[in-house]
């Protein structure tokens, strides 16, 4: 909740300010593609997914350009694999930063395959019937409108959020029960768990598994990059009216997974671990929410000063 609140909160007041557009339209050609990977880069799950949805549904893209960012923007907030992953379970930061890096390389990775192999930007856009919405989102809202709507939308995302992975691990419960009375190892029994929720399943795999140091961090970064079926399913929840296939989700955060495990093992070859008090780093982790949502405030102001001088 609280790594994930003022960064949804901040993308919905960027979508209902405008300012989402001003980007856009400084960027150029390259804009949606620029502004839906700073999203799905920065923002965490499912936001990437949001954003592309929003301009979707204003016909701002195509759904060939749809899916070709749903195919790497969507991906861990860096506090969550930083903070939460590498500090508070791994009790290594510099872990959490090859984990980080990973992660971002694999889905760049992906950006650039899937870019070079279609002539995705220079798409026109056909005008659709399916969205009549259209020109009346650009009502005027007042700030308050904005902080309301973005407010409301933000927790009914956090809901969505919370009932998946409420869903998934009470399914990972079950089956659980099921392969331990069928005598199945422990350690595939926990290693599954990260393919159902993907925060739960990390802590089981790296406290009740035996596969040695190395091999639990490669792991732990296929399933980060993967994110299991919890969050592929709050992604899907914001993309499927724009009838993009879920196969075409898991496909790609499978491919993800499987590259960002290949790095982190090249990585983890090449450095070395520094010996550091990480209790500090867990001190500062506390407070560093609450600076992020001062930031965040200050932008926020910005950006209703904008929308108010309209």
């Amino acid at each position: 909740m609280p790594s994930l609140f003022p960064f949804i909160l901040f993308t919905n007041v960027l979508i209902l300010s405008g300012l989402s557009k001003s980007i856009i339209r400084y960027f150029k050609k390259y804009g949606n593609l620029i502004y839906v990977g700073v999203i799905g880069f920065l923002c965490g799950y499912p936001m990437g997914a949001k954003a592309t949805y929003s301009l979707y549904a204003e016909n701002k893209i195509t759904k060939k350009q749809a899916t070709f960012l749903m195919s790497f923007a969507n991906n861990c907030n860096p506090i969550f694999i930083l903070s939460t992953i590498g500090i508070c379970v791994l009790n290594n930061f510099h872990i959490g930063l090859i984990l980080l890096i990973s992660h971002y390389i694999a889905a760049i990775i992906i950006c650039i395959f899937n870019f070079s192999h279609n002539d995705i930007i220079h798409e026109n856009l056909q005008k659709s019937n399916s969205f009549k919405e259209k020109e009346d989102k650009k009502l005027h809202k007042s700030g308050f409108e904005i902080i309301d709507t973005s407010i409301k939308s933000t927790f009914i995302t956090l809901g969505n959020i919370l009932a998946f992975i409420i869903i998934f691990n009470l399914l990972f419960s079950i089956v659980e029960i099921l392969l331990t009375k069928l005598n199945l190892p422990k350690d595939i029994i926990y290693t599954l768990s990260g393919l159902f929720e993907v925060t739960n399943g990390t802590l089981l795999i790296y406290l009740n598994t035996n596969f040695g140091f190395s091999f639990t961090i490669i792991l732990i970064s296929f399933m980060l990059s993967f994110s299991g079926f919890s969050i592929i399913f709050q992604v899907y929840s914001c993309i499927y009216k724009a009838k993009i296939k879920l196969w075409h989700i898991v496909k790609f955060k499978l491919i993800q997974g499987i590259i960002s495990a290949f790095i982190t093992y090249l990585l983890l070859n090449i450095s070395t671990l520094p010996k550091i008090d990480y209790s500090k780093l867990i001190k500062f982790n506390s407070a560093s929410y609450f600076m992020i949502s001062v930031s965040l405030l200050f932008i926020f102001i910005f950006a209703l000063k904008k929308v108010t001088r309209k």
